[in-house]
């Protein structure tokens, strides 16, 4: 915290964690070519103002420097207020030809002449020439010519002239009331003016110097007058005549003696106590404002910088003004990286509005995950700026259960074909994937395989569970078969082969009842008719059958179908006649179809091509089929 003592003009003082003494009270401005502040320091209400004018300027001719006109001095003490701010004017010295002097110099005429001195002054507001509270005169330019003359020194009340030269008169020099007169009799001299040495004039005129009223130029080889000082409202002010060499000077010094203060620190947050002290010289009591007791500790009750004020008993010690930088708590808010916290998640509790951040629950590190517990929980975080300061928040949060979900089937291995429902338990809300299966509805899968159905249960508070169910879809049970014919009776057979589902495979044929699957896979000394056979796999697929059985016996009875086949057996070739158009196919034993077409009462098939052994021949007709055991010799 910057705490400073306005004892002085721009004199600040850094105090921290030690002590003020006291140190010059005079400040000194020199000639800079600008204008320049002084702000009065608190509690001062007095200043003594010392101001010298600039010289004038002078130049050799011949050998010979005339001497130049040099600045007046003014003193006096100013009454003032704390805070109020005064514009400096330091005067530049006179050159041996050109412009004057800043701040009021005259310019000087065209060769062998030399310009006027600038004043010095302190202004109050609004700054104009007629706000100057004191000046400081400037000397008048010098001649230098075939006679060379001196320039008028700056005044006390009233300017000098400038030295007279052959026949010529110099400028006169400024009073309180006008401007120095102009010189005479060469060229066009020039009259000072208020705040102005007259200039630049003719040929070989000097310059006059500036004042409260300027110096007039000189004429020919004539120096120039001195502009006047001005010491008007200061109390115990006086003025003196011809003392500044070189440019100009203004001198301000408190009239009070400085306390000694002591502050415990510089910068403190928001909260943080604060001691401050002061001591007088004398030893007289230091009272503060805001009613702070001196040496005793306090919190400041705002923040930013807050300036506080001790004066003295004694009324011969400047006040002292400190002012403090209260930094404002952070602002440190709590956050959480998730809306709704279910049973077992992991969450972030992060804070914001400082520098770093601590968290008051064990285990629990800012931006780093954790799982919080179920139900509700508190948690603080403090943070703390890089300055120091701290602050806290705090953030409540609800964790609400999870679901316990399971996810069963009806039937966890099914051939393919077949379908199963799946079902969701342990939530209110089910979803399974993969896609499209609606929970406790019947699904069909469409490709053989090992298959994992997920479901995920959400509860009444939006959290959610999951399970998994595996499903074995098996291949299809299929049934394909070769029948034999009854020929004389009790001697036809069916002949099954089974593929698909998981072996091993369970029969139960119509023959001898149903539902008792003790039966063999074929069945042989049967006669002709049909024959339904159900047959189940380990794993409960099922699939089922009917299958004709031709028999010669009776060929045209119930079914009024007359059929012949002959010779049979046959070496080559081999005749059918049935009454009416048909279908015929040729078999193997093993069920492949080797030949394959459509009749009208009667056809002849070629068996040369086929090797010998026993074939088998179904016909078809519009009153049902018939199997013909065929043997090729």
């Amino acid at each position: 915290m910057k705490i400073i003592l306005q004892w002085t003009l721009a004199l600040i003082l850094f105090l921290g964690y030690g002590t003020s003494t006291a140190w010059s009270q005079a400040v000194t401005y020199d000639y800079t070519g600008g204008v320049q502040t002084y702000t009065v320091p608190a509690g001062v209400f007095s200043i003594q103002i010392e101001a010298w004018g600039a010289q004038g300027g002078t130049g050799t001719y011949a050998g010979i420097t005339p001497d130049p006109g040099l600045g007046g001095y003014a003193v006096g003490s100013l009454d003032v207020t704390p805070g109020e701010v005064l514009n400096i004017y330091v005067g530049g010295a006179g050159a041996s030809t050109g412009l004057g002097g800043y701040n009021g110099g005259g310019q000087a005429g065209t060769d062998y002449g030399a310009s006027g001195g600038g004043a010095s002054d302190v202004r109050t507001s609004p700054y104009t020439l007629s706000d100057r509270e004191i000046v400081g005169a400037g000397g008048g330019g010098a001649a230098f010519g075939s006679t060379p003359s001196d320039g008028g020194h700056g005044g006390a009340l009233v300017g000098l002239a400038g030295d007279n030269g052959d026949s010529f008169v110099g400028g006169g020099g400024g009073t309180q009331v006008a401007g120095g007169a102009a010189g005479c009799c060469y060229g066009a001299a020039i009259a000072g003016t208020f705040g102005a040495g007259g200039g630049p004039g003719d040929y070989h005129n000097a310059g006059g110097g500036g004042g409260w009223y300027g110096g007039g130029s000189g004429a020919g080889q004539a120096g120039a007058g001195g502009g006047s000082s001005y010491i008007t409202g200061l109390v115990d002010g006086s003025t003196t005549a011809g003392l500044r060499s070189g440019s100009g000077q203004i001198i301000i010094t408190i009239l009070c003696t400085p306390l000694t203060v002591t502050v415990s620190d510089e910068t403190i947050c928001f909260g943080e106590s604060l001691t401050l002290d002061a001591t007088s010289v004398s030893g007289a009591t230091i009272i503060w404002s805001d009613g702070i007791e001196n040496g005793v500790p306090f919190t400041p009750d705002g923040f930013g910088f807050i300036t506080y004020t001790a004066v003295s008993s004694d009324g011969d010690d400047c006040a002292a003004t400190i002012e403090i930088l209260v930094l404002p708590p952070p602002n440190v808010i709590a956050h959480v990286d998730e809306a709704l916290i279910c049973e077992g998640m992991e969450i972030v509790l992060y804070g914001t509005g400082a520098t770093s951040y601590e968290w008051d629950v064990v285990g629990v590190v800012d931006d780093e995950p954790f799982s919080p517990p179920l139900g509700l929980s508190t948690y603080i975080v403090t943070g703390t700026t890089g300055l120091g300061c701290v602050n806290s928040d705090t953030i409540t949060l609800e964790v609400f259960p999870a679901p316990a979900v399971s996810g069963t089937v009806d039937d966890s291995s099914i051939c393919l074909g077949e379908s199963i429902t799946l079902t969701g338990d342990g939530a209110d809300v089910f979803e399974w994937t993969p896609a499209p299966i609606i929970d406790g509805e019947p699904f069909t899968p469409t490709e053989v395989g090992s298959y994992a159905f997920t479901v995920i249960g959400m509860n009444e508070f939006g959290c959610e569970g999951t399970d998994e169910v595996t499903v074995d879809v098996n291949e299809a049970l299929v049934i394909s078969y070769i029948t034999t014919g009854e020929e004389i009776g009790g001697d036809g057979a069916i002949d099954i082969t089974v593929t698909g589902g998981t072996p091993p495979y369970s029969f139960d044929w119509d023959n001898d009842g149903t539902g008792d699957f003790d039966d063999t896979e074929d069945l042989t000394g049967i006669s002709g008719g049909d024959y339904t056979v159900v047959v189940n796999c380990s794993e409960g697929c099922y699939v089922n059958e009917t299958i004709t059985v031709n028999s010669q016996l009776g060929i045209d009875g119930d079914q009024g179908i007359n059929i012949s086949v002959y010779p049979n057996p046959t070496s080559n070739k081999v005749t059918i006649q049935l009454e009416g158009p048909f279908v015929y196919s040729l078999l193997d034993l093993n069920g492949h179809v080797l030949a394959q077409s459509n009749a009208f009462n009667t056809t002849t098939l070629d068996l040369c091509q086929f090797a010998t052994g026993i074939y088998f021949v179904i016909l078809q007709t519009t009153k049902g089929s018939q199997t013909v055991k065929l043997v090729k010799q």
